[in-house]
């Protein structure tokens, strides 16, 4: 077992709260929930954005049914209740994980098994699966490697599940969540010590400025 363990006091990056209404509402994609799930249980402070988010939903349901003119189901999508937050996961509250756990819990593949693509030095991927436009994707990089820098056609959520990378002069360990978009450019470089795994789910391919990843792009699909 990895001596690099997820643990609840240590997440300090959160994705928007927007984010938490559309789960709640069960609006999002298979690779965005996924993301956000685990996430999730490590994260306390996410636990009850979610519920709040659970509540607004709930109490806009329970208006509408005393409303003089209520709209059919069809009208209303982004009002569905999902299911609660220590219900629709097993929460992790009082455990912390390894990488491999992680895994294995959220994505049902263990590291070991999956069809890992070398996307440059120090630098493999491995695609899980598609909805529309949107992927997830395991980001597996050595110490002190540089990503390419690049932009996004839409949205991106990159959950750390081992080591930890900085953008800038933000840092993103255990748990943490880099929540970008469209406007967000970034060039991540993983910290020194230990090699850093995430979990990413994207929408859209990604927008880089070098002509050697985009080059590259062809073949790994990113």
């Amino acid at each position: 077992m990895s001596n690099q363990r997820v643990q609840i006091m240590n997440v300090n990056k959160h994705p928007e709260a927007a984010w938490w209404v559309s789960y709640s509402a069960g609006t999002l994609s298979a690779p965005f929930t996924t993301v956000l799930q685990a996430h999730l249980s490590a994260c306390k402070t996410c636990r009850k954005q979610l519920q709040m988010a659970d509540n607004v939903g709930a109490a806009l349901m329970a208006a509408s049914a005393h409303a003089e003119e209520v709209a059919t189901a069809d009208d209303l999508p982004l009002l569905e209740i999902g299911p609660q937050a220590d219900e629709s996961v097993e929460w992790a509250k009082d455990n912390v994980l390894d990488a491999s756990e992680f895994t294995d819990r959220y994505i049902g593949m263990h590291l070991d098994g999956m069809d890992w693509i070398r996307a440059g030095r120090g630098l493999r991927v491995c695609r899980l699966g598609d909805a529309g436009s949107h992927s997830m994707w395991v980001i597996r990089a050595e110490p002190n490697t540089v990503l390419p820098e690049h932009s996004h056609h839409g949205s991106e959520l990159t959950l750390v599940v081992k080591g930890s990378y900085f953008c800038e002069d933000r840092i993103y360990g255990v748990g943490d969540i880099e929540d970008a978009d469209e406007e967000t450019l970034h060039q991540p470089v993983v910290t020194s010590g230990e090699e850093c795994i995430c979990i990413a789910a994207v929408e859209g391919p990604l927008r880089f400025k070098q002509w050697v990843p985009r080059l590259a792009q062809r073949f790994v699909g990113i």
